[in-house]
């Protein structure tokens, strides 16, 4: 009997040595299922060994039989998590280690790079040697011209990589894996190597899909005004100039996105003037119907839109000397634009400046809140500077404007009857004084509520 109680002993430094339990990579759920199996298969071996090693009588030797999982199975789960918990450790510990070796070595080996090292050192008849020698492949010498060459502004190095390149590579475009690098680091005097080949510097842009055949495309140069439009904008704008200087058009639109249209979103006046004064068009309308044309853009800057940009009334006046204003049809489009923007709340005024500009340039009144989605809807914070713009509209105009003609898809947005569901004070205040029925008569529908 006394051997009886080294059973759970036995079988706890069992689940210790069970390779089963922990020295397999498993998810913790998977590790704990298994756990769970082989603590009942010892619960199981318990529970037989009790039976039959027990002297005792029957019931006696059964109800220790039955009894026993409670000790074992604790006992065999804990010695099966413990042990895969330390092997994981361990694990984890010698992959950290391995890794470490890893890199250290990939380290030591690329800094014993022989193309490497001659470019670094600015070796021009090894670097020549090297890449004539076709031990290194592409992402090699990619490597070494953005390790080496870019931050010394080594040209002569970055010559002997293009020719190598090129007669590699007889593509029209082969030059561009280079000059995408080159053109990010914004140094001219690297451009000029390729300049020099008469190389095309106006390849499509590593962001957007292409073929050797595409055309247009969106140019890699766009890719350095996204991602250094914040960055030395007297830089960027050097290295766009010398671009324009070598025939890159500067001009080219592409799906409604323009050089234009990232100025805008740069807040930069300095390269929205240079896009203006380069030609390109302050007017382009995107196919996407809610993307912001640069005009709009413009308009929502130029009356102090939140996050949309912020100018000195001199740089607003040099930028606007160079647009025209809004017509009908485009403040039109613009009021069911700003409501995506979060409505004329976003701007600084309440919205008032830019509310009135709409009006003044003809936008609709019958269709400038239709279906609530447009500049001005019941939820609208009504400031006093609104509320003075609005008081400028006869009660007729007014009432076309709390009263928009319904669109496709809606029933009619009855501005006073929302405003006071809203329990929107300001402009229940405002519409009663201003004496305005709280219902709309019923209008015919719209067939295209930007129309």
């Amino acid at each position: 009997m006394q051997r009886l109680y080294r059973l759970p002993l036995t079988l706890f430094f069992f689940s210790f040595a069970s390779q089963a339990f922990a020295f397999s990579p498993r998810s913790e759920l998977e590790e704990l299922i298994i756990a769970a199996a082989g603590s009942t298969v010892c619960s199981l071996i318990a529970i037989i060994v009790v039976l039959v090693k027990s002297n005792k009588s029957f019931l006696p030797r059964l109800l220790m039989a039955l009894a026993s999982p409670l000790l074992v199975f604790p006992v065999c789960m804990g010695g099966s998590m413990a042990t895969s918990y330390l092997v994981k450790q361990a694990s984890d510990v010698k992959k950290d280690q391995n890794t470490a070796l890893r890199i250290q070595e990939e380290t030591e080996a690329w800094q014993r790079n022989a193309l490497r090292t001659a470019a670094c050192n600015g070796d021009s008849a090894s670097l020549t040697s090297e890449l004539a020698s076709d031990a290194h492949d592409q992402e090699t010498k990619q490597r070494v011209l953005e390790d080496c060459i870019l931050p010394r502004a080594d040209a002569a190095s970055l010559q002997a990589m293009l020719l190598d390149l090129r007669e590699r590579n007889t593509g029209p475009r082969a030059h561009c894996a280079y000059l995408n690098p080159v053109l990010q680091s914004m140094d001219t005097s690297l451009l000029d190597v390729f300049a020099a080949q008469k190389l095309s510097l106006a390849c499509p842009a590593d962001t957007y899909s292409h073929t050797d055949d595409a055309t247009p495309f969106a140019p890699t140069w766009w890719d350095v005004v996204n991602q250094q439009r914040n960055a030395d904008t007297a830089k960027l704008l050097n290295t766009l100039r010398y671009l324009q200087a070598h025939g890159v058009d500067m001009k080219v639109a592409i799906d409604g996105r323009s050089l234009l249209s990232m100025a805008m979103e740069s807040s930069k006046p300095e390269l929205i003037l240079f896009a203006l004064d380069a030609g390109a068009d302050p007017y382009l309308i995107s196919k996407e119907s809610s993307t912001l044309t640069p005009l709009e853009t413009w308009t929502l800057q130029r009356f102090s839109f939140t996050d949309m940009g912020t100018y000195s009334e001199a740089d607003r006046r040099s930028i606007q000397s160079r647009l025209r204003e809004m017509t009908a049809k485009e403040a039109d489009a613009l009021t069911h634009k700003i409501s995506e923007r979060g409505g004329l709340d976003n701007a600084k005024d309440g919205g008032a400046g830019l509310l009135a500009y709409l009006i003044k340039s003809g936008a609709s009144l019958h269709r400038m809140n239709s279906g609530g989605d447009g500049a001005f809807n019941a939820y609208t914070r009504l400031s006093p500077a609104l509320q003075e713009v609005l008081n400028q509209l006869n009660d007729q105009q007014l009432q076309e404007f709390i009263c928009p003609v319904p669109g496709k898809y809606d029933d009619g947005y009855a501005v006073y009857a929302q405003a006071i569901e809203a329990e929107n004070k300001e402009i229940i205040s405002f519409l009663k004084q201003r004496k305005m029925p709280e219902t709309c008569p019923k209008m015919p529908r719209a067939n295209n509520t930007s129309e």
